[in-house]
Formats: C-alpha cells, sequence, structure tokens
C-alpha cells in the first residue's frame, strides 16, 4: 500500500476508532510484558513447590506420575478421610478404668475390664486409620475442656441372670450440649453402623445431670460431640463381647468414620 493510499484509508476512518500506532505499541508492549510476567511468576512459584515439595521425601516416589497418584489419593481423601491428619482428634473413654470396677459378674468378670479391652482395641483401630486418639479412665485432668472431633465414652450393661436383661446396645447423649445437630449425627452413625456390624437391638437413652457417667459430658468442651454406648449385656450378650468383639469394635470405628465423613461434608 503506497503513502497516499494509506492517508485516504485513514482520512475516511470515524475519529473515535483513530489509534495512533504508537499507542497501539504501547499496548501491545504492556499486554505482552504482563503475559511474560506472569508466566515467569507462574514458573517461579511452581518450581519452589518442588523445591520445598519434595515428593520422594513426603511421597516415597520416584517419578512425577507418582506425585500425581499421590495428590489423586489426598483429593479423594475428604469422603474416605484417608488422610495422615493429626487435625482430626478422636477421644475414646473406657468406663470405669482406673475408678472403679463396674458390673462384677458371678463368674468374676469385671467390666472396667471389658471396657479397657474394648477401647484400647478402637483407638489402635482408629490410629491405624491415621486419625489422632486419646484413651481416657472413667477421671481424668485432661478431660476438662477437651476439645476434639468427637468423644466415645464406652460401656458395658448388667451382669443380672434373674431375670436376663433384654438383649441389646445404648446410646446415650446429653441434652446440654452446645451442637445438639452434630450429637445427633454422631449418634446416628454409630448406632446404625453398630447395629449393622453387631446385630444387637438399639435403645437410645439421654443422660441426665443424675446419671454416673455424666460428668463426661460436663467436663468436656461444650463444642465437643460426644456420645456414651453400652456395648451389650454382660449376661445377655456375652457370647457378643467375649468371642466377637472384633464385630464390636468394627462397629463403633465406622460409626466415628461415618461421623467424620458427614460432618466433613457439610462443612465443605
Amino acid at each position: 500500500m503506497d503513502t497516499k493510499q494509506e492517508d485516504e484509508q485513514v482520512g475516511n476512518t470515524p475519529t473515535e476508532n483513530i489509534e495512533t500506532l504508537e499507542e497501539q505499541g504501547k499496548k501491545e508492549g504492556f499486554t505482552v510484558s504482563r503475559g511474560v510476567q506472569t508466566v515467569v511468576s507462574t514458573a517461579v512459584i511452581v518450581a519452589t513447590l518442588f523445591t520445598l515439595w519434595n515428593p520422594r521425601k513426603i511421597f516415597g516416589t520416584p517419578n512425577i506420575y507418582d506425585l500425581f497418584q499421590s495428590e489423586a489419593a489426598i483429593e479423594t481423601a475428604v469422603s474416605g478421610l484417608e488422610v495422615d491428619d493429626g487435625a482430626i482428634q478422636i477421644g475414646i473413654l473406657a468406663g470405669h478404668w482406673e475408678n472403679s470396677t463396674g458390673e462384677v459378674c458371678a463368674d468374676g468378670t469385671i467390666e472396667a475390664d471389658i471396657n479397657f479391652n474394648i477401647a484400647n482395641r478402637v483407638k489402635v483401630d482408629l490410629e491405624g486409620r491415621k486419625f489422632q486418639v486419646d484413651l481416657f479412665p472413667e477421671f481424668d485432668l485432661d478431660l476438662l475442656n477437651y476439645d476434639a472431633d468427637a468423644l466415645v465414652a464406652i460401656y458395658s450393661g448388667s451382669c443380672l441372670q434373674n431375670p436376663l436383661p433384654p438383649s441389646g446396645f445404648k446410646i446415650g447423649t446429653s441434652l446440654t450440649a452446645e451442637n445438639p445437630d452434630m450429637v445427633n449425627e454422631l449418634a446416628v452413625c454409630l448406632a446404625e453402623n453398630y447395629q449393622e456390624s453387631t446385630r444387637l437391638l438399639f435403645t437410645y437413652e439421654v443422660i441426665n445431670p443424675d446419671h454416673p457417667s455424666y460428668h463426661i459430658f460436663r467436663d468436656i468442651h461444650p463444642n465437643t460431640p460426644a456420645v456414651l454406648i453400652e456395648i451389650g449385656m454382660l449376661s445377655t450378650d456375652r457370647d457378643l463381647i467375649e468371642n466377637r468383639p472384633t464385630s464390636i469394635v468394627e462397629g463403633i470405628t465406622a460409626g466415628i468414620e461415618c461421623f467424620l465423613e458427614s460432618n466433613a461434608s457439610n462443612t465443605k
């Protein structure tokens, strides 16, 4: 295009659409510059992250593919809770342990021993799933204002032989909780999973201030969801308690996991 034609074309362009080559150059230079800065900044950030977050140190992975696989596992862990995360803290209390015997059966079976055995196995099971777990006796100074994602107190039922008490397990909560919806969710999850695992009948109980175990609900932090579970009768359900304790442990563990998963979904 010669100079005359170019002048004619420019002369035919509306005034508001005229943009000098200098102005275009400035805008183009600004855009390109910002684009380069963005790319360089992103590269620096990514390089820094890969330097600090060494997949070989954290995941033991030999290559980038394995790193991406580990990242995918972390993303799915929100629902599956397969996380080595100390932020998830659970309290397990063994009823009567280090305080009293609790029920004592005619054959010498002591409730406190049964409660501790089950509570300790639940602790080990949950720790195997990468949760941080605190095991408490009946009374413990560490229970005062204890702040955790959940607390489950484990007890056993009556030793009576005549008449035999009805078979079944019991879950109790306190109406004084600051977070009744979360407490109810914990109770529901625990009841459903425990019943599925043990096949026992279920009874619900509201723990009142006169109940000997009420101190648990009073001592802990008001935001800690807490329930009491009576795993079964030491007389009527003795076969389950003595010969199938794994079903008891699995039911409690599954109930706690159900609650944590549900709570994580509701807080997204």
